[in-house]
């Protein structure tokens, strides 16, 4: 039975609720190009400034709607709960006429909105069906990937990529126009809808380490575990240690050179040995031999810097043309570092006895970083790995204090990035070098991603310079990876519907940084919903099936985190080895998703998990 008295309690709530959401028209003005999202994010804040725990329980009591899942459509959702008890209750209804003055996006119009912006910026079909949505699937384009008649390219739009990503932080515009005409190719013989769009990413004010200062260290050849491959070459080469290709991902061997007369007496099938630098020997046995270049494998690992010697038979000769190498910046919990402009980054110096006379150092790429942080604040490098805190700022100088690294210690390298969460940095998200970017793409993006977005004068910014150059078609994509931008997001959004194509890409790897791990998952939740009440299109980006990736192997973990993401508009892959397999795995796994949810809705398809098996057949 009906508890008319709990029903007249939500009853009263609502329409409370329902008078606060109707003023959200007034300053809202109709002739907004994008009026509907825009006032049902004007209702939805509405609805989320308040605590309306205690009316949801009511109506959840009553089997009626939570309110929990009226984001995209909240006054049509209001008036339906306040049509629903008021009819219970035999109270009077809202007047026909009523309903004709205040008309608010009804739930299919939220669908057809949502749909249809995300059509707009991935391509595709719009649909008014809640069943008929997707994800769309971007991957970021290595720097490689026009090479052999872009064949790369070719194979991931074959896997049914929709959307591929440019990053000017990296490249050059020449690579960025060789990657866009292998797409405009591919799209020459493509229908309209099923068009591979280009999104091209600003670089921004991203600050990051400076470079590390090069010494001639002893490199480490070989493994004590494994015999491990070297490479010999005769005077014209440079000893260094194996390392691994940044684009294929593959391991590159170590490199020994020699000097031409001891490289003339390389055999093979012959071993040469090898000391290090401390008189530890090894064997190296040749196993490939040409005229400027042998092969071979060293049976365990040794250190070798110009001192080091190798023999063939009588003759000794020396290692050549050592490597320099970075400077290996080791910190510790306790440590302290200095981060400073305009300086060559460095270790610490000890003296004799292993104390610190000066301690490590560290530039920025940011000039005038010391102006904006003090005493207290949190600063962490390298997507975390390093966490520091302010101790002191003196002329330019941030001293810090390592609060955060590995117990064997954490290597601080060059080009990571920065982040202050806590200290606010006034820089505009549009540099100087993404106006020269923006020349170069204008012609072949389809959209144009602001990194590190802090607020709606960013985006005003760019739409301004892409009126300038008459291409206000092309979408904009305002990256969330501050705390800053967090909190402008009503703000953000706003700007965003001023576009004619629009979206938001939540960027996890700095936005993690910024508000805390531990935070993460509620805050991605909270842009979503955001997000959804605009009827703005996301981006879920940021080590989607990362080890995928890299290694054909997803962790448990990043599978069910793939899982989550299909309820954004597209899925950001970032590059790697196994890409088209990845594509593979995620589509798989969206697609099942999308039989159980669209957005934050539970759809009830027919069940089999659970079916009882077909009865043998008898004998």
């Amino acid at each position: 039975m009906l508890d008319r008295a709990l029903m007249a309690s939500a009853l009263e709530t609502i329409t409370s609720l329902r008078a606060e959401l109707l003023k959200a028209r007034e300053g809202t003005d109709p002739a907004h190009p994008r009026y509907q999202s825009l006032l049902n994010l004007r209702q939805y804040m509405i609805l989320r400034r308040e605590d309306r725990t205690e009316l949801q329980e009511k109506l959840f009591l009553m089997s009626l709607s939570s309110l929990g899942r009226s984001f995209a459509h909240v006054a049509a959702s209001v008036d339906t709960l306040y049509d629903q008890l008021s009819s219970s209750l035999h109270a009077t209804s809202i007047p026909p006429e009523e309903m004709e003055q205040f008309h608010h996006v009804t739930i299919e119009e939220a669908i057809a909105l949502a749909s249809h912006n995300s059509t707009a910026l991935f391509g595709g079909k719009s649909s008014s069906k809640l069943s008929k949505q997707g994800t769309a699937v971007m991957v970021t384009l290595p720097s490689h990937a026009a090479e052999n008649g872009g064949a790369l390219i070719r194979s991931l739009a074959e896997a049914r990529v929709n959307v591929f990503r440019i990053n000017t932080a990296h490249d050059t515009p020449e690579t960025w126009q060789a990657m866009a005409g292998v797409i405009a190719d591919l799209n020459r013989q493509r229908p309209a809808e099923q068009a591979l769009k280009i999104f091209v990413d600003l670089a921004g004010p991203k600050i990051r380490t400076g470079v590390i200062e090069r010494r001639e260290l002893p490199v480490a050849v070989g493994s004590n575990k494994v015999p491990r491959p070297v490479v010999i070459r005769p005077e014209s080469g440079e000893t260094r240690p194996e390392h691994t290709d940044p684009f294929t991902l593959q391991t590159v061997p170590a490199q020994i050179c020699i000097d031409r007369r001891l490289f003339k007496k390389l055999k093979l099938g012959k071993p040469i040995k090898l000391y290090d630098i401390n008189g530890k020997k090894a064997h190296l046995m040749i196993t490939e031999l040409g005229p400027e270049a042998a092969g071979g494998v060293i049976d365990r690992k040794v250190y070798l810097d110009a001192d080091a010697t190798l023999a063939r038979k009588a003759y000794r000769g020396r290692v050549r043309n050592l490597a320099t190498q970075v400077d290996p910046i080791r910190l510790f919990e306790g440590d302290e570092l200095l981060i400073a402009e305009d300086c060559l980054g460095r270790s610490a110096r000890r003296d004799t006895d292993g104390n610190v006379i000066e301690p490590a150092r560290i530039g920025c790429s940011f000039t005038g970083i010391a102006a904006f942080v003090k005493p207290g604040d949190p600063i962490f490098i390298d997507d975390g790995k390093i966490g520091l805190e302010v101790t002191a700022v003196d002329e330019g100088v941030i001293r810090c204090r390592v609060t955060h690294a590995k117990a064997t210690g954490t290597l601080l390298k060059e080009e990571k990035g920065i982040n202050f969460p806590e200290s606010h940095i006034a820089i505009p998200a549009i540099t100087d070098a993404d106006r020269e970017s923006l020349k170069a793409v204008i012609g072949f993006a389809d959209h144009l991603g602001i990194s590190f977005c802090q607020g709606a004068q960013d985006v005003e910014t760019l739409q301004q310079l892409l009126a300038e150059h008459g291409r206000s078609d092309i979408g904009i994509i305002a990256k969330i990876e501050t705390q800053r931008a967090v909190r402008q997001m009503p703000g953000i959004l706003e700007q965003l519907l001023t576009c004619e194509k629009s979206g938001v890409m939540i960027a996890r790897g700095d936005l993690a940084i910024e508000v805390g791990f531990r935070n993460m998952a509620t805050v991605q939740e909270k842009l979503l919903d955001i997000c959804d009440a605009a009827h703005m299109p996301v981006i879920w980006a940021t080590q989607v099936l990362e080890n995928q990736m890299k290694s054909n192997l997803p962790s448990r973990a990043e599978v069910t985190d793939a899982a989550m993401a299909g309820r954004a508009e597209c899925v950001m892959l970032n590059k790697g080895a196994f890409a088209v397999d990845t594509i593979d795995v995620l589509k798989h796994i969206l697609h099942e998703m999308h039989l159980l949810f669209k957005k934050h809705r539970q759809l009830l398809s027919k069940e089999e998990l659970w079916k009882a098996p077909s009865a043998p057949r008898p004998a």
